[in-house]
């Protein structure tokens, strides 16, 4: 699961150490400037296709990159509730979806990435 928070003009995500071990990959900083679209959406709604790097033991755990017919998008989900799905442009990632920790509602962290 991932924390969200924006930092001045930076959209900080962090992720436990397990997580970061499981998706072979660490927290982000990206820019807000370079974030196009923020939203909730479900597992399903990805149609994730084939596992590039991580972890995807279905709805158990799915960490890593993976395909989607819209493209490359970066996964830390667990469960299956709502995730906060962020698009950028000029990252590495073109889409994030991430599972928030408890206590954190992705609508109203989308809803104040696309305020900024």
């Amino acid at each position: 699961m991932a924390s969200v928070r924006i930092e001045g003009d930076t959209l900080v995500i962090g992720m436990s150490m397990i997580d970061e071990l499981l998706s072979f990959h660490g927290g982000f900083n990206i820019p807000l400037r370079h974030v196009t679209r923020a939203y909730t959406g479900t597992r399903q709604d990805l149609e994730l296709k084939w596992r590039l790097l991580g972890t995807g033991a279905g709805s158990l755990k799915t960490a890593g990159i993976f395909t989607t017919p819209e493209g490359i998008v970066f996964c830390d989900l667990a469960g299956d509730s709502d995730c906060l799905i962020v698009e950028t442009r000029g990252e590495r990632f073109p889409r994030l979806a991430l599972t928030l920790d408890p206590g954190e509602n992705a609508a109203s962290i989308a809803k104040a990435i696309n305020k900024r």
